[in-house]
C-alpha cells in the first residue's frame, strides 16, 4: 500500500520549513514543498515551456504491472502500428529504480525522485509537485509510475497526444498491482491525473484489463480521472489472464477505439465468443453503462445477508478454500464486488464490505498468503517457537484451521520477548488478514 505518512510529509505546504523562495522576494518564483525535493528542482531543472508536437509521439498509451505487461504491450504496439503504436510503463529490473538517458535514478530517495523529474523539463512548482508525488507512492510501484509522469509531462508540455489508455494488472476494484510488484491505488491515479490536467483530458478510451474493476458505480471513479473519457472498458467479475483472452480483448477493444470511429460502438458484446466475455462491462457517452443484470440494492443485501455463514464458516477455518477460481466463498466474493460497484449502494455498507472483501480475497488465496507470510517473517517465527520450546510447524501447509490452532498453542506456550512479538504479528496477520501485515500485492 502506498506509505500514507510519507506522503503526509512530502506534501506542498507553506510551513516555512518546507519551503523555499526562488528569485528573491517574487511571489511568482516561490516554490513550495519538500525542502530537499525544491533544492534539486532549483539547482537542476530546466523547464523547456510549450513545446512542438511530435509526429512521433502518438498511441496508446499502456501501463502493466504484471510479468506479462511486456507481452501486452508488445500485441497493442502491434496493432496500433498505423498510428503510433504502443508507449509502454513496465515493470523494471529492479523494482522502484529507474535507468534512462545511461543514468540510474533510485525513486525511494529524495534526490534520485527529484533528479528523475528534474530530466522532464516541468514548469518547477509542477516537478517539486510531482516529484513528491513519486517519493510518497507505494513500495514497488514508483518505477511503472516513473514511466507514466515521463510520458504524461510530454502530453501535458504539448509533445505528445494521448487519445487511448490501458491499465493492467491484478485488481479488486480500487487498485491494480503485480505478483510480487507494487500496487497503485486509483485514487493516487487520480492525484497524478490532477497534476497533469491536459495529458488527462486527451484521454478519450480506456481499458481495465484487471479484475473487479467494472460495474456502473465503478465508472464514475475513471471520468473522474479523464474528465473527457468517450468510453470505458473493464470487468465486473475476474478478467482473463495475458494468454488466456486479455490480448483477445484487447484486439476486439482497439479496433472498436480506433480514431474516428463512434463511442457507441464500446460495449460487452464486442467480446462475443471469447473467454470470460459474460465478465465484460462497459461505458460510453453514447450509451451509458452496460454489463451485468442490473439487480436492486436490496435484492443484492439480501444476497449477501443469505450468504454471511459462508464468510464466518471460512474466516472460522469451519471450511477450507479447496478451488481459488471458483466455490463458495468465491461466490460471496463476487456478491461482494457486485455491491460495492452498485451507485445506490449506501456509504455505511460500502465501508463494511470494503473491509470484507479485502479480508475475503485474502482468505481465498490463504495458502499463498501463508507461504509468503512465512518467507517474509522467518527470522522472527524461528526466534519466537525456539523461546517458547516448541516445533515450528509449516504455516504454508496448515490450511486456514491448522494456522488458527498454531497460533493458539503459541500464544498458550508462553515463551519470551520473541515469542510475544510472533505472536502479535501472526494475530495480526494470518488471523486477523489485516492489510498492514497482509500487502495486497501477496494475493
Amino acid at each position: 500500500m502506498p506509505d500514507l505518512a510519507q506522503r503526509q510529509t512530502t506534501t506542498p505546504t507553506t510551513g516555512a520549513a518546507t519551503s523555499t523562495a526562488v528569485g528573491g522576494a517574487d511571489p511568482a518564483q516561490q516554490l513550495l514543498g519538500n525542502q530537499a525535493i525544491v533544492d534539486i528542482i532549483r539547482a537542476e531543472n530546466k523547464p523547456t515551456g510549450e513545446r512542438k508536437r511530435d509526429p512521433n509521439k502518438n498511441g496508446i498509451v499502456y501501463l502493466g504491472m504484471n510479468g506479462h505487461a511486456a507481452d501486452e504491450a508488445k500485441k497493442l504496439n502491434g496493432l496500433n502500428a498505423g498510428s503510433g503504436g504502443a508507449v509502454a510503463a513496465l515493470p523494471q529490473k529492479e523494482q522502484d529504480k529507474l535507468t534512462t538517458g545511461g543514468k540510474t535514478f533510485d525513486l525511494t530517495t529524495e534526490a534520485g525522485a527529484a533528479r528523475f523529474v528534474a530530466t522532464l523539463g516541468l514548469p518547477n512548482q509542477l516537478a517539486v509537485q510531482a516529484a513528491e508525488f513519486l517519493l510518497g507512492a507505494g513500495a514497488g510501484a514508483r518505477d511503472e509510475l516513473a514511466q507514466l509522469i515521463r510520458i504524461l509531462s510530454e502530453a501535458e508540455m504539448g509533445a505528445r497526444q494521448i487519445d487511448r489508455m490501458v491499465l493492467s494488472g491484478h485488481s479488486v476494484g480500487s487498485m491494480i498491482w503485480g505478483d510480487d510488484n507494487g500496487e497503485i491505488g486509483f485514487g493516487e491515479l487520480k492525484e497524478l491525473f490532477d497534476l497533469f490536467p491536459k495529458a488527462a483530458a486527451q484521454v478519450q478510451h480506456l481499458m481495465l484489463s484487471a479484475c473487479y474493476t467494472g460495474g456502473e458505480g465503478k465508472m464514475g471513479q475513471y471520468t473522474g480521472m479523464m474528465p473527457e473519457l468517450d468510453s470505458v472498458w473493464a470487468y465486473h467479475d475476474s478478467s482473463p489472464g495475458t494468454w488466456t483472452g486479455a490480448m483477445d480483448h484487447m484486439e476486439d477493444w482497439e479496433k472498436a477505439t480506433e480514431r474516428g470511429k463512434a463511442a457507441g460502438g464500446v460495449d460487452p458484446g464486442l467480446a462475443a465468443g471469447t473467454r470470460k466475455a459474460a465478465n465484460v462491462s462497459t461505458w460510453n457517452k453514447e450509451d451509458g453503462y452496460q454489463g451485468d443484470k442490473p439487480l436492486e440494492i436490496w435484492e443484492l443485501q439480501q444476497q449477501l445477508r443469505s450468504q454471511q455463514s459462508v464468510f464466518d464458516q471460512h474466516l472460522s477455518g469451519a471450511v477450507e478454500v479447496t478451488d481459488t477460481q471458483s466455490g463458495p466463498l468465491r461466490a460471496y466474493y463476487n456478491l461482494v464486488q457486485r455491491v460495492l460497484s452498485h451507485r445506490d449502494a449506501p456509504s455505511a455498507l460500502v465501508a463494511d464490505l470494503t473491509a470484507k472483501r479485502d479480508t475475503t480475497i485474502r482468505l481465498i488465496f490463504f495458502k499463498l498468503v501463508s507461504s509468503k507470510f512465512q518467507a517474509a517473517h522467518k527470522d522472527t517465527l524461528s526466534a519466537a517457537y525456539k523461546g517458547a520450546g516448541l516445533a515450528q510447524p509449516d504455516f504454508a501447509t496448515l490450511g486456514r484451521k491448522g494456522t488458527l490452532d498454531a497460533i493458539r498453542a503459541l500464544e498458550a506456550a508462553g515463551g519470551d520477548a520473541a515469542t510475544a512479538k510472533a505472536v502479535d504479528l501472526l494475530q495480526r496477520g494470518l488471523r486477523d488478514l489485516q492489510v498492514e501485515v497482509i500487502p495486497t500485492s501477496w494475493v
